[in-house]
Parts: C-alpha cells; structure tokens; sequence
C-alpha cells in the first residue's frame, strides 16, 4: 500500500476537532475516571475510522516501486529519454533503463548487473569520461531517497564531437623546445682530430632527420644548441617511443672515448608563446641539472622526465670554482655574520660541508655558525671528533639560537640540498635574502627561490667536494686537521670508499686534504660498525625479495634509532652480491617510512625515487613517505619496480 496524502482543509479540521476531544476527555478525566476511558477508546476508534476511510488522498508511490510495477509518469520518462539514462539500486542492479541505453548496452535489462565501464559510479566517481562503441560519453550520478531505499540515476551524455574537437586542439597546439648537446667539448676533445668534423656532421645529420621525420622544425643557433618547433601531436609521438633519439645520439662512434648525449627542454600547455619559451628554458635548465642526457616537458601543471639512463660525464672546469670562490668571498665580506646549514638528518657530508665553509667565514673575519637540529647516528662520531676541541665549541647553534642570530645582512649558506623542504630551519630562507646553494644531488622541480648564488654540480661526488674546490680560491683561509678530516670523511661515505660517482676532482680534492692534515685512518676507525649491527644487517639481507631485471627489495620491521642508517648500510652491501644491480630497503622513519635506494649506474634509482616524492642521484637516491605504514610504503615502492621492469621489457 503507498502512501496517502491528506488536502490541507480536511486535514487541519481533523486536527482541530482531535485536539477538542482530548481536553474534553482530560476535563471529563477529573470528575470520572472510568467514564474518561470509555471515551478515550471511542475517540481512538473515530480517529481511525477517519483517517481510512474519510479522508481519502491520492496515493504517492515511491520511486522503486514505479521501476519495479513499470507504471507512471516517471517510468515513461525514463524509458523515453532522449539520452542514455538507467537507474539502478544500492547493489547496481538494473531497475529501469532508457530504451537508449538498451540499444547503447545490448542485453542489459531490468535485474541485470551494470555494465562495467560505469561500475566507478556507484562508489567513488561522479563524473566518468567512458568510451563506448568508439563513441566518448560523460557519466553522471545522481542519488534519490526513496521509499525502498537509495536510487541511483546514471546519465550519459555524448561528449565524442567535444573531445574529438578539444583533441583536435591538443594536437594542434604549440610547443616550444630546446635541445643542447650536453658534453660537446668533452666529447670533442676525446675523438681524433680528423674524425671531428665527421662527429659533428653525423650528430646534426642524425637531429635534423629526425626533426624532418616528425614535422618539427629543428635549427641550430650555436654550436650543439638547437631551436625545435613543432606541435601537441608530434610530442605525443616523442613521448610514446620515450624519446629514442636520447639513446640514438649516444650510439654516434667516430673514435670519442666518450659518448655524446644531449638534453631537451619542451614547453607546452601555453597560448602564449614567450610563456612556452620560459617553459623550455626552464625545463632545458632541469634536465642539464639532473645531469643531462633527457628530456623534461614543462606543462603549466607540472613536469615529465625522460631518460636520464646514463651517468653524466664529469665536465666542470676549476674556473668555475675560482669564480664561485671569489663571488663567496665578496659575500661573505658584505654579510654580518655567516649562518650555514644542511638537510634535516644530517649525515657526513652535509656536516663536512659546513663546517669547513664556517672556518672560512671565521678566517676573512665574520662569525660563522652551523645550524644543527640534532646529533644523527651517522653523524655522532664526527661531530663528537670536532666538539672534543675547543674552537668547535660556539661553532653549532639550534635552529631557535639561529633565529635569534640571523639578520637581513645574515649570509645564509645551504649545502648538500636545494630543497627548501628539507633544510634544518626553512623559516631562516626567509628572513634573509643573501641565500647561497652549494649543492652536488641533481636538480629538482622545488628549489631554494631566488638564491643570491648557485653552485650546482651534479657531476660532483659530495658537497665536501665542491667545498674543497672552492676553499682552494679563498686567500686568507686555512684549514686545519680538524675541517680536513671532516670534509675527507663526507667524500669517503658518498663515495662508498672512492668506488662511487667518482672522477679524476674526487681525487684530486682528496690529495688536497691530506696535504691539508685530513686522518684517513681516523675516518676509517670512526666508520667502524660494532658486532651487534653487524649481525642485524646480516639478517636483513638474508630475507631480501629478488626481483627479475637484478632489482633487490629489502626491508627493516622494527624501529630504532639507527634504522636510517641501517637501511644505508644493507643497499650498500646489497650490491655486493653478484647479479644485482640495484637495492632497495623499506624502513620506518619518525611518523611515516623512508625507502633508501642504490643503483650500480644501471638503473637510474633517482627517477624511481621521484615517483615517490624522492629523489637524489642516478645510483643513490632515497625518499620519505610520511604517514604512511611500512607495508604500505613496500606496496607503493613494489608497483613503481613493477611498472618500471614492464617497461624495461623484463616482465612479460
């Protein structure tokens, strides 16, 4: 039986006249009792005689019941729809579905599950972009209480002249680029005098057909930079053979002992073709900083890498590092005092870095300070080496100390990161606008804004490094035992022992600071592991996940204190083991898990990284994934592998 409605009128007299028989009985209650629930029952007997057969009112029938009785107004509206419409209940089912749908899904009647394709709809989406019969549709989801409980109403609309038209656009918009041979010199220099000019003819005879090939528009402005033009259609085809021309150009032999690669920097996304311009720039500046050899697509919503497969040849000249040194040395000069700090977690490196470039503001006369949160297991030897002495005493301030301490003519030097989420104090990049990058990991989307100085080299071993070449050109400064040996052992740890990312500089700079006083056998005695941790990497091992392509997937189930640098150590050795070339150890980081990754130079560990809001180096990278638990942080870093060895072709 449905529901029946009562006219206004008729309804407020019956209430009116039901509101008089109840004070009547409650005044007849006071005098008799008995004789007030006589009347009482009488009353409830009227009221119901009333209300089923007086008042008769139209039945209202809910929605449910119009789909299954397959009666009324609504249900012909619906089998009527002009477009595509069904509706369906909570557990989609079919209860009722335009003779349009019908034809559109053939077989799905009334009963019936929904068609998969709309499944999305019933739990997470609103709107669906769907595909059917070659035909773009855009479900919608609308919800109605009914009497029988919630329905759902799916409508589609053909949107397939509008998408074919915005595609049309896509295809047809403008995209700017700029292509640069990364080494070109380098690789020059390394090939035989007469066969030059045969290089040079092949790398342009190789781009230009491959410009012609594609119908873009390629020209040279300068020797080994080109302009490219073209259009959204023809970057579509680059990104779907993943730019092959980055492995093409290297393939190039003409006697060069090192291979040529290139970078290219694209704009898209833009109507505005000096916005394109700066986008390709940009881009062309991000790949030559996460050492070249790809490509990076600057879209006004973010950016795409390919490539990156290689190790950057090392190709910095020490005439950088002496103009660095001397625009330091004027800033520093100009500054009150000096405020220099690193990345959260502090490791050797970053602790190296720094307190060498505070002796050399503490040498050309400016109090220099160290910006240090807390006291890392991978730092707490070192630092305890420097605090035994007495001139290291002052040097390491917290980062409220040097809130107190900072100015608007503080000069603010940031090594070993360029992030500004992950220094000791962002809150210091703000309070003054003399900020110095000192940096050796390769570029990312965030970076420090406005640095009144840049020294950015990916090619680099360490941070340590490039601080060593610097102090060179710093007349006035000298180190002691106590910076050597510092700087010495953030060299030896990034390095892995001179094996890793290690060129001709490493060693030089290393040769430096032992004529400077560094203790290598100091550093070994401080790196020293006990027994204990000796044994827990073992077992660590012992249950690593190989994965084909020579992936290793580890992990550490408790937390300690040292599990960040425990999870260091088991990549490290990880690569020891004969067929893997690359090592990842999943372990738990203060309110969330950390992944700490490490490549042989195969696998570009820093891409994978990213993909998790990670980053670092081609063959050691790392990333922290806060608040999430250890297995699920293991199931995201195991669907980045996954995807990745599908692509390499290692999973079939």
């Amino acid at each position: 039986m449905g529901y029946r409605e009562f006219p206004g009128k008729d309804l407020g007299s019956f209430y009116r006249l039901l509101i008089w028989h109840v004070v009547a009985l409650f005044a007849l209650g006071r005098y008799n009792l008995l004789l007030a629930i006589v009347g009482a029952v009488v009353t409830a007997g009227l009221m119901w005689y009333e209300l089923q057969h007086v008042h008769q009112g139209a039945p209202v029938t809910s929605l449910p019941e119009l789909t299954v009785q397959g009666e009324g107004i609504a249900r012909k509206a619906v089998l009527r729809s002009p477009f595509p419409m069904v509706l369906v209940n909570k557990k989609g089912r079919i209860l009722l579905a335009s003779k349009s749908f019908t034809a559109l899904f053939s077989g799905n009647q009334r009963g019936r599950k929904l068609p998969e394709v709309l499944l999305p709809l019933l739990e997470k989406e609103n709107e669906l972009l769907i595909d059917v019969n070659e035909t773009k549709y855009r479900a919608i989801r609308h919800e109605y209480d009914g009497y029988s409980g919630t329905v759902r109403a799916l409508y589609l609309i053909d949107e397939n002249e509008a998408w074919q038209l915005k595609q049309a656009l896509k295809e047809q918009s403008p995209v700017l680029g700029l292509l640069q041979v990364d080494n070109y010199e380098e690789v020059l220099a390394g090939t035989p005098e007469t066969q030059r000019p045969l290089l040079k003819a092949a790398v342009d005879k190789l781009l230009t057909e491959w410009a012609q090939n594609s119908s873009a528009y390629l020209h040279r402005y300068a020797e080994g930079r080109y302009i490219l033009v073209l259009n959204g259609k023809v970057l579509d085809s680059y990104k779907e053979d993943k730019f092959a021309l980055l492995d093409k150009v290297k393939e190039i032999d003409f006697g060069n002992t090192i291979p040529a690669t290139i970078s290219i920097g694209l704009g898209t996304g833009s109507k505005d073709l000096l916005e394109l311009a700066n986008y390709a720039q940009l881009s062309l500046d991000l790949a030559l900083g996460r050492g070249g050899d790809q490509a990076v697509i600057k879209s006004p919503k973010d950016f795409s890498y390919y490539g990156g497969k290689t190790m950057a040849p090392e190709k910095r000249t020490k005439v950088r590092a002496r103009v660095i040194a001397q625009a330091l040395r004027e800033l520093i000069n100009a500054a009150d005092r000096v405020l220099i700090m690193g990345h959260a977690n502090a490791d050797p490196d970053s602790l190296g870095s720094a307190v060498a470039l505070a002796k050399a503001a503490r040498d050309l006369g400016r109090p220099g300070y160290v910006v240090l949160e807390e006291v890392t297991l991978s730092i707490e030897k070192v630092y305890n080496y420097l605090h035994e002495h007495d001139t290291y005493h002052d040097v390491f301030v917290e980062p409220g100390a040097a809130g107190r301490l900072i100015s608007p003519d503080t000069l603010l030097i940031v090594v070993d990161t360029h992030k500004p989420s992950l220094v000791v104090a962002p809150r210091l990049l703000t309070r003054t606008k003399k900020v110095v990058v000192i940096d050796h990991h390769r570029r990312a989307e965030e970076f420090i804004s406005e640095p009144t100085l840049i020294y950015l080299e990916s090619y680099a071993s360490s941070t340590s490094e490039l601080v060593t070449e610097i102090l060179q050109y710093l007349e006035g400064v000298q180190l002691t035992s106590l910076e050597a040996t510092a700087l010495l052992a953030g060299i030896t740890v990034d390095t892995k022992n001179f094996a890793f990312q290690t060129g001709v500089r490493t060693f030089e700079a290393a040769a430096y600071l032992r004529r400077s006083g560094a203790d290598a056998r100091l550093i070994q005695k401080l790196f020293r592991d006990d027994l204990a941790s000796f044994v827990r990497r073992a077992q660590i091992i012992e249950s690593t996940t190989l994965l084909p392509g020579g992936l290793a997937l580890a992990w550490i189930k408790d937390a300690s204190a040292d599990s960040q640098l425990l999870a260091a150590q088991v990549a490290n050795e990880l690569l020891n083991i004969e067929e893997i070339k690359a090592s990842f150890v999943v372990y738990p980081f203060k309110d969330g898990a950390a992944v700490s990754a490490r490549s042989l130079g195969d696998v570009n560990v820093q891409v994978l990284m990213e993909k998790i809001g990670g980053g670092g180096h081609l063959n050691i990278a790392g990333a922290q994934l806060k608040g999430m638990s250890l297995g699920s942080a293991q199931e995201k870093l195991q669907q980045v592998l996954e995807e990745y060895l599908t692509e390499e072709g290692e999973v079939k």
